[in-house]
């Protein structure tokens, strides 16, 4: 956990030195295959962000769940996949994405790092999808049974989309190579564009791009929602609060098995994802059905959300300023990327379309808006709920807690205020500005957090004295 935190830390901090030697948005690091993707940018991003991540989450999973006290093979993948190779693929990310500048640099180096990481967090995903599914069977509750076969589907559902970003991958550095693989792209794009040649290649592998990323983010926050849900006790409350919990995980199981049936019919298929309640010029306005799809995981999530702060107010948790970071970093998200993208979809006359209508007075906000909602809405967002369920099932507490707190809600306000005037109202550096020094103050956070860690060398306490988890995890 430190480990992830620490280079996570590390490497967004770097960011606006990185970004003015080899800036980030240079069309020019942008590859043949894929013209309209800043891999500079994304590359950077997998390394600093989420593979930090995953390996945080999976070691946070292990915590929570017991899964590296596993015994037999599942157990023995467990601890040599995430506490051996989550270690070195941490770095390996990182330092690679800061090199990784375009595919052939410093001999394809950096580009062959990345992906040996890759593939460590494919590992992890096969580890953990085994220890869910045999903790499905030896466990005689129904609710952790429940819970183990919706992480096991979860974390399934994200190796789906890895492998997508995988083919994606592929065609991006070394083509449509070897010719079945240009083959089955053009026959599979033929029938909608009615032509075989280089941009039937790059309209299908942007699609996967697309379709990766899409299914992985909103799954892998599912996943965080019901981990959530485990660790303040949900599933053990009242009939009305574990009711809704069953509710919302159920709900978002279901968008989760369709979202991933249209993004790989989409993807790797030809089908052509349709625009919900269109209007405008050419249909341009309307939500596309996709987004119609991963908002229903938001619904079942608010459901969630809704009987974690029921159940925190008969606890006396409403007023601790660290569980209040994560209810205030959970609704940000939703007003990051439901409530502002829904209503930029529907405004698409005015931003554009990301490019699909040239000329568009708010094409740069447009463009803004893509980089806020990913950045903070995707990565920065989900990350810090990790951080913070972590600090909270290590019993954080005294001052520690509430400055982490205190910190964390500072800097996500002050970073979605900024974001959303800056990519909906004013093109301003100042903004922009404002929006890193929330960021930092979120980085502070973290550091107080990772410190009380350190400290705890022989493992912190899991107790209500220390905290507000009021649930004994074994039991």
């Amino acid at each position: 956990m430190i480990w992830s935190f620490s280079w996570g830390l590390g490497l967004i901090a770097i960011f606006p030195v990185l970004n003015y030697l080899t800036p980030f948005l240079n069309p020019a690091y942008n590859n043949a295959y894929t013209p309209d993707v800043f891999w500079r940018l994304v590359l950077y991003w997998h390394g600093a962000i989420f593979v930090p991540l995953i390996v945080a989450l999976a070691a946070l999973m292990c915590s929570v769940f017991d899964l590296y006290q596993m015994k037999g093979f599942p157990g023995l993948l467990i601890r040599d996949s995430v506490f051996i190779g989550g270690i070195i693929a941490i770095p390996l990310a990182g330092v690679a994405g800061i090199f990784d500048v375009y595919d052939r640099f410093l001999f394809g180096i950096p580009l062959w790092s990345q992906i040996v990481a890759f593939l460590v967090g494919d590992e992890i995903a096969l580890a953990l999808i085994a220890a869910f599914a045999v903790k499905a069977f030896q466990v005689s509750s129904k609710s952790l049974k429940a819970v183990n076969s919706f992480m096991a589907f979860a974390v399934f559902l994200t190796l789906i989309s890895a492998f997508m970003g995988h083919i994606a991958g592929w065609i991006t550095w070394f083509g449509p190579w070897p010719s079945f693989v240009g083959n089955y792209i053009n026959q599979t794009m033929y029938p909608v564009l009615g032509y075989y040649n280089t941009t039937a290649v790059i309209t299908w592998t942007e699609d996967v791009v697309t379709s990766h990323s899409h299914l992985m983010l909103p799954v892998i926050m599912a996943g965080i929602v019901v981990i959530v849900a485990f660790v303040y006790g949900l599933l053990n409350a009242s009939k009305g609060v574990r009711y809704l919990t069953y509710a919302g995980i159920t709900i978002m199981a279901g968008a989760m098995l369709a979202a991933a049936v249209i993004y790989i019919i989409s993807g790797v298929g030809n089908y052509s994802i349709p625009t919900l309640f269109s209007s405008g010029p050419s249909d341009i306005n309307g939500l596309a059905m996709d987004d119609a799809i991963t908002g229903i995981i938001g619904w079942g999530a608010l459901l969630i959300m809704i009987a974690l702060i029921w159940h925190a107010g008969g606890k006396g948790m409403l007023r601790d300023p660290l569980f209040i970071s994560l209810i205030t970093g959970w609704i940000l998200i939703y007003l990051t990327i439901p409530v502002t993208g829904y209503w930029i979809e529907f405004h698409e006359t005015f931003f554009g379309a990301a490019g699909a209508l040239p000329g568009a007075p708010g094409a740069a906000f447009d463009f803004a808006y893509t980089r806020f909602h990913q950045d903070f809405g995707f990565f920065l967002l989900p990350a810090l709920v990790t951080a913070i369920v972590t600090f909270e099932i290590y019993g954080i507490s005294g001052k520690e807690r509430a400055l982490t707190g205190y910190l964390f809600i500072s800097g996500e306000i002050i970073s979605f205020v900024a974001g959303e005037l800056y990519s909906l109202v004013f093109l301003s550096a100042p903004l922009l500005i404002l929006a890193g020094f929330g960021v930092a103050l979120m980085a502070a956070g973290g550091i107080i957090g990772i410190r009380y860690m350190i400290r705890c060398k022989k493992g912190c306490p899991r107790s209500e004295d220390a905290g507000f988890l009021m649930v004994h995890l074994k039991s």
